[in-house]
C-alpha cells in the first residue's frame, strides 16, 4: 500500500471499482479529427477504461459514452487483454474520415444512487 501511494497516483487520478453493468454499442462514430479526446487507462488485468473525455472533443459530443466505461470491442474486435496504450494505438490508427463502432460496458451504479433517484424502490426496501 505504501508503494501504491508513493507517487504512482497523481492528484487528478481516481480509483473506482468497476462492477460490470449494461453493455452498450455506439455505432457510426466518425473520426473527423486526428484525436478523439479520450484518455484511457487499464487495470493491469486486461481491461481498458475511459479515464477522461476532453471537453469539446469528438467523443464529448456523443451521447452514451462516459468516464468509467470499459472498452470491450473496437469495430467488432475484442480489446480485452490489451493494455491502455494498445487500445489507444488502435483508436489512433482509425483513418480520419472513417466510421467506427465502440462496444462499451458501463459500470453498475451504486445502490445509494438508485435509492435517491427512485423513491418507490426506497419505500419497497423498508
Amino acid at each position: 500500500m505504501s508503494q501504491l501511494l508513493g507517487g504512482q497516483l497523481g492528484l487528478d487520478d481516481f480509483i473506482f471499482a468497476h462492477v460490470k453493468g449494461q453493455p452498450k454499442e455506439i455505432t457510426d462514430l466518425e473520426k473527423t479529427e486526428d484525436a478523439l479526446g479520450l484518455t484511457i487507462t487499464d487495470n493491469g488485468a486486461g481491461l481498458a477504461f475511459i479515464k477522461g473525455i476532453k471537453e469539446g472533443s469528438i467523443i464529448s459530443k456523443v451521447q452514451g459514452i462516459s468516464v468509467g466505461d470499459h472498452i470491450e470491442k473496437i469495430n467488432g474486435t475484442s480489446v480485452v487483454g490489451c493494455r491502455h496504450y494498445e487500445v489507444a494505438k488502435i483508436l489512433k490508427g482509425i483513418v480520419k474520415g472513417a466510421s467506427f463502432t465502440l462496444r462499451l460496458v458501463e459500470p453498475k451504479k451504486s445502490g445509494f444512487s438508485e435509492l435517491r433517484s427512485n423513491p418507490t424502490l426506497y419505500l419497497r426496501s423498508i
